[in-house]
């Protein structure tokens, strides 16, 4: 396989396991302290990522004060529910993602407590949060983690212990399904790599993903032009403009909005000749029952689509750590 790590990625979400009874840790101290409400900082990919954990929680009933918001909005718009008991949670790859770092420090402001995971343990960032979990690969780990802990804490995920004992059999999964995934990613790639526009779609907790592969990877990292959009909001515009030669990607899950992925499925394969569909479906996993497919659809899914950013350096002849603008000038 070109440009496979086996090793690396196995590591990296044997990090992601090891790392949560750390995490819970974290969840329970603030629950023992004690707090009014929960919100999700984040900018670009961290938010949707943290999008898609907003999603699940959802769908399992989740009714405590979950608030997802963007650091930049954040600064401008605030949040009147935004007090010194809320608990911001914050991720962060490279720890100097300045919107978040002006979003931690105006929280602190108020005297509110952050948590936070970080991969580069002395960048400002780590440094900001009031507890920060450290570790590489670990980040949909961190915010299953922090998220489901919360509920089962507040009694509201029962199957929570089931869920996170299950996940120490992901590792191995997830290296079988970058394997599993790689000639169907790379086949994609070569037919469809240099198309002038692109629409991805996904539903429930995989919509975020799909905006995430399509701002961060497609237009950040290769500098594609795409149409991300949710599969809810398909048929209210976005409908109208695909025509028989425009690629369209579904991204389809297990969660309880596959109904709607099924409904745009059914409208494009009549319109368009360059339909790929995606499905999480299609990849096994050893060890996880059948209940806590859908909960898991994004890593199953993001693990898929990492074949696909090979493919796509490939293809184009474009490695995906150019950027001519993001984070190379001041703006």
């Amino acid at each position: 396989m070109l440009n496979f790590d086996e090793a690396k990625v196995r590591q990296d979400h044997q990090n992601g396991v090891d790392m949560i009874p750390e995490v819970e840790k974290v969840v329970d101290q603030i629950c023992d302290e004690g707090y009014d409400n929960i919100f999700l900082f984040g900018i670009g990919g961290t938010l949707l990522y943290a999008g898609q954990i907003m999603h699940t929680a959802k769908q399992l009933g989740c009714s405590l004060p979950l608030y997802l918001e963007n650091a930049t909005d954040f600064l401008y718009e605030g949040n009147k529910k935004f007090t010194k008991n809320s608990v911001v949670v914050i991720a962060s790859l490279s720890g100097n993602t300045i919107e978040v770092e002006a979003a931690v420090d105006k929280a602190h402001e108020v005297g509110a407590r952050v948590i936070g995971y970080v991969e580069v343990p002395e960048s400002p960032l780590a440094k900001k949060v009031d507890h920060l979990v450290t570790t590489v690969g670990g980040e949909y780990y961190w915010w299953y983690t922090v998220v489901l802990r919360f509920m089962k804490n507040a009694g509201e995920f029962d199957a929570y212990d089931k869920l996170t004992s299950q996940m120490k059999n992901l590792p191995d999964a997830v290296v079988q399904i970058y394997k599993d995934a790689d000639e169907e990613m790379k086949n994609y790639a070569e037919k469809y790599c240099d198309e002038p526009i692109t629409y991805l779609v996904g539903s429930g907790n995989l919509e975020d993903w799909a905006v995430c592969y399509g701002m961060c990877i497609m237009e950040e990292m290769q500098w594609m032009r795409t149409r991300p959009i949710s599969a809810a909001n398909f048929f209210h515009g976005t409908l109208e403009v695909i025509e028989r030669d425009i690629p369209v990607i579904l991204i389809k899950g297990e969660d309880k909005t596959r109904p709607e992925m099924d409904r745009v499925e059914k409208f494009v394969n009549r319109v368009s000749a360059k339909v790929t569909v995606f499905d999480t479906k299609k990849f096994a996993l050893p060890g996880i029952d059948e209940e806590f497919r859908g909960v898991l659809s994004p890593i199953v899914m993001r693990s898929a689509f990492m074949r696909l950013n090979v493919h796509l350096e490939h293809c184009r002849r474009h490695p995906i750590d150019i950027r001519r603008y993001y984070k190379a000038l001041k703006y």
